[in-house]
């Protein structure tokens, strides 16, 4: 379980854009299909590359970058990068600038 897939740093990559997504919006955008997406994030959450978003009712559009609105209410369980995960993207990052 530690190895991971193109697919689980595909979804990495995409939340370091995004910044906060939630498993549907991942799938459109990666081509992965959702409940794909869906065991990808609870695999990465459980390795702690990624962490659910807590608090507050609504998200900023600074915050969720793919947004559209300037503000949406959380209708669903969103994702971020962990420390780990960030660390993790940058360590990938430089070993393919090689």
């Amino acid at each position: 379980m530690n190895e991971l897939t193109d697919k689980d740093i595909a979804v990495l990559v995409h939340l370091r854009r995004a910044n906060v997504d939630y498993g549907k919006s991942i799938a459109l955008s990666t081509g992965i299909p959702l409940q794909e997406v869906l065991q990808i994030l609870d695999k990465l959450e459980y390795l702690g590359l990624v962490e659910r978003v807590k608090g507050g009712k609504t998200l900023k559009r600074n915050v969720a970058r793919f947004k559209l609105s300037n503000e949406v209410r959380k209708h669903h369980i969103y994702y971020r990068l962990s420390r780990n995960g960030e660390l993790l993207i940058r360590a990938n990052a430089k070993r393919s600038r090689r």
